[in-house]
């Protein structure tokens, strides 16, 4: 597949600052790169600014905002504040979606604290909470519910369907769904959760599942390398109206030991050897 379909998400080689990050997916030939807020801070969102538009590098995301459960209403204010900060960054370097992820309980060693339904509940006021300030900014929520084994500790919501079932209570422009493979691959309500969602899908991100995992957080495999249907999901996507890049994030002790350039080398290589999809309906 063509590279120009595919961006690079900044924390596949997170030891690469922007400028170099984005020297190398410019010189791989990648469509568009996907910073986090921590590969931005070091020199500034004006200044990012400026090195992305002369990079001619599209962005497809930042990454990130959210984690709204809180155990008080202080704390919740904070993420939500938080929130909206992230907003104006996506906004100063011409991002058009800010990933947010959910949060996941605040006391996950606990049964007595805050409950998983009041948890999801404070992920809807949260994101409601932020969607003016977004819709002023120009930038779209793109909420990722995560796979089920991060629910204590960082989503609450954790299937597809349940994020459709926020974004469609919310009803707002400014708010959609953020895909990501690793989190949903096995899910048998893949697709009909994608056609739900339709052009209300702001990102699709990929990586592979390999085993054995070595941490919920850092055991992504690299695109190629284990047992998910990459090109079946870039044309599943694809068919029920999805036509941004997909962002390639393998988060992986992995690949964090290797040199991030190569680490890049390969993301290109392996990327350019996936067959073509069947887009047709």
């Amino acid at each position: 597949m063509e590279l120009a379909q595919a961006s690079l998400n900044a924390w596949t080689v997170k030891d690469l600052p922007l400028a170099d990050l984005l020297a190398r997916a410019r010189a791989r030939g990648f469509g568009g790169v996907a910073p986090w807020l921590e590969t931005i801070a070091p020199v500034g969102p004006e200044a990012a600014a400026r090195m992305i538009a002369d990079s001619g590098l599209a962005v497809s995301s930042v990454c990130r905002g959210g984690f709204f459960p809180a155990d008080d209403a202080g704390e919740r204010r904070r993420a939500v504040d938080a929130t909206k900060e992230a907003i104006d960054v996506a906004a100063a370097i011409g991002a058009p979606t800010l990933v947010v992820l959910p949060g996941g309980l605040p006391s996950p060693t606990r049964a007595d604290g805050v409950t998983l339904a009041d948890a999801r509940r404070h992920v809807a006021e949260g994101l409601a909470a932020c969607l003016d300030h977004a819709r002023g900014a120009g930038v779209r929520l793109g909420l990722e519910p995560l796979h089920p084994m991060m629910a204590a500790d960082r989503s609450v919501v954790c299937s597809l369907e349940q994020a459709n079932d926020v974004i469609d209570e919310l009803d707002d422009d400014a708010l959609g769904l953020v895909v990501d493979i690793y989190h949903c691959w096995f899910d048998h309500a893949l697709e009909r959760e994608l056609a739900r969602a339709g052009e209300r899908v702001l990102g699709v991100h990929l990586s592979d599942w390999v085993l054995p995992l070595g941490g919920h957080l850092s055991s992504r495999g690299m695109i190629g390398d284990g047992c998910i249907d990459l090109t079946g999901t870039i044309g599943m996507a694809r068919r029920h109206g999805y036509t941004g890049l997909f962002e390639i994030e393998v988060l992986s002790d992995r690949w964090w030991a290797e040199n991030p350039v190569d680490v890049v080398d390969l993301v290109a290589d392996r990327w350019a050897r996936l067959p073509a999809p069947d887009t047709a309906h």
